[in-house]
């Protein structure tokens, strides 16, 4: 196995990023991270994708419309507009006057662990002309590098700007979170909220760092009442540890 330069170069920088205000220790943002994105990139779209400069957080979208066209985004809204203090029904009206990671707009940050985007998690979805735009042999040999060489570098990005709050979508890949935002050997608090599990700690920086189930699947967090819940707790936790800092 033989990593291409350019892929090393793209997937070592913020790529995967819709991006937004990264915030720093002085005016720290609210970052969210998914998993990966979705859609699923092709061979061709990958390789363009690679051409960009990602030196740089991306400034993020052009329209705050675009929050409320996947699900996935305004599944988001919901729960930021609870956290800001509103209810999973304003999601709509938060969207537009908040704005969040629309390029100009403060407060927020969205990323993803991993920079190519599959249709889904499956090892399957991986393309053959992956390899060769790559140099890995398969998904697996990608994710373990990404473990490895990527979430080091994701962790450099939050320790320099030391978000207030780190909302990480999809509890199975609660290692992978923690080695990005916490350490290794840090642990979690665990509670279950309307029968769904929230892993939550606070890294070396001071962010909260919260692992709640994915938004857009079944078994996930996607009912409006347990939306609610989950943000009104994460509300309390950032006032916690605001207080605790002061």
């Amino acid at each position: 196995m033989s990593i291409t330069k350019r892929f090393e170069n793209w997937a070592l920088g913020y790529s995967g990023c819709d991006g937004g205000e990264i915030g720093s220790p002085s005016n720290p943002s609210t970052w969210v991270c998914g998993i990966e994105w979705g859609g699923g990139h092709t061979p061709e779209a990958l390789a363009a994708h690679m051409e960009e400069d990602v030196s740089r957080a991306p400034r993020g979208y052009t329209d705050w419309t675009e929050n409320l066209a996947y699900i996935f985004n305004w599944q988001v809204m919901k729960l930021l507009s609870v956290i800001n203090g509103g209810s999973v029904s304003d999601y709509k009206n938060f969207a537009e006057t908040v704005k969040p990671f629309v390029a100009g707009s403060p407060d927020y940050f969205k990323m993803n662990l991993y920079p190519i985007g599959f249709k889904d998690t499956s090892f399957a979805r991986w393309h053959d002309n992956f390899s060769h735009i790559t140099g890995f042999h398969g998904k697996a040999d990608y994710l373990r590098w990404c473990s490895t060489c990527r979430f080091p570098e994701i962790r450099k990005w939050a320790k320099s700007a030391a978000p207030e709050l780190i909302l990480c979508l999809g509890k199975t890949y609660i290692q992978d979170f923690r080695s990005a935002f916490h350490n290794n050997n840090g642990s979690f608090f665990h509670e279950i909220i309307d029968n769904r599990d929230l892993f939550w700690c606070v890294n070396d920086q001071g962010s909260i760092v919260a692992v709640i189930p994915f938004m857009v699947n079944r078994n996930g967090l996607v009912k409006n009442v347990s939306i609610q819940k989950f943000g009104e707790r994460i509300s309390q936790l950032l006032t916690s540890q605001s207080c605790a800092g002061v």
